[in-house]
């Protein structure tokens, strides 16, 4: 976050044109990470910060208070939000818990977790809502991604007859697990990747418009 101006700016401007959300609240950073957003809700005004972090990065953002003289304000905690616990209730819940195709990094379940746990009925959050845009594409990585998934099970059924043939040992039962794993390591993890937009091929039938997909789409 920290090298991605556009979230900088986004999560300052967000704190600092909302003040009156942050002035004299407590506030709790989840997966505070550099410490970042917790200083910033000090800086707004919050009489206390509380910044969980689950790695040893809270060592980093402990310092990174200290150096900033907020240490009074802002509590660093090592330890994960389905574990740790809070002395009070909290105003706001503050956090930077987006990745690839929004929900990449996972952090969402602790989000809510500290909502649930600790979130006053009257708190708020930042961010509070995530709109999501769903359109289909066309791109050859998706025929490379399959294409390197057929090779990996082609190496492996050489593999089972290699190992019956010279070493006697059928290792044909583990077919079914090994196919689910290069399924989900190829066919199953994001991809990032630039696209051009082109003309979209759609035709009018009946009033209504009906999308003609060519391509195959492997969703799993």
């Amino acid at each position: 976050m920290l090298c991605d101006r556009v979230r900088m700016d986004a999560y300052y401007n967000s704190i600092f044109k909302n003040k009156h959300h942050f002035e004299g609240k407590v506030v709790l950073d989840v997966g505070t990470g550099s410490g970042i957003l917790a200083i910033w809700s000090a800086q707004a005004g919050a009489r206390k910060v509380y910044a969980v972090e689950a790695t040893k990065m809270a060592e980093h953002a402990a310092e990174l208070v200290k150096s900033n003289e907020l240490q009074h304000v802002v509590e660093v905690i090592e330890g994960t939000m389905e574990d740790i616990t809070l002395p009070e209730k909290v105003d706001v819940i503050i956090s930077e818990w987006m990745g690839n195709f929004l929900l990449r990094e996972s952090m969402l379940d602790s989000v809510l977790c500290a909502r649930d746990r600790w979130l006053k009925p009257n708190g708020v959050m930042y961010p509070s809502h995530a709109p999501m845009w769903l359109a289909p594409i066309k791109s050859t990585l998706i025929d490379q991604k399959m294409n390197d998934f057929e090779g990996s099970m082609d190496d492996w059924y050489c593999f089972i007859d290699d190992t019956k043939n010279y070493y006697g040992v059928d290792m044909s039962a583990l077919t079914k697990p090994f196919t689910h794993e290069q399924k989900k390591y190829y066919l199953q993890t994001s991809i990032w990747n630039n696209m051009e937009r082109g003309s979209s091929d759609i035709k009018q039938s009946s009033g209504k418009l009906l999308p003609q997909v060519r391509d195959k789409f492997f969703i799993e």
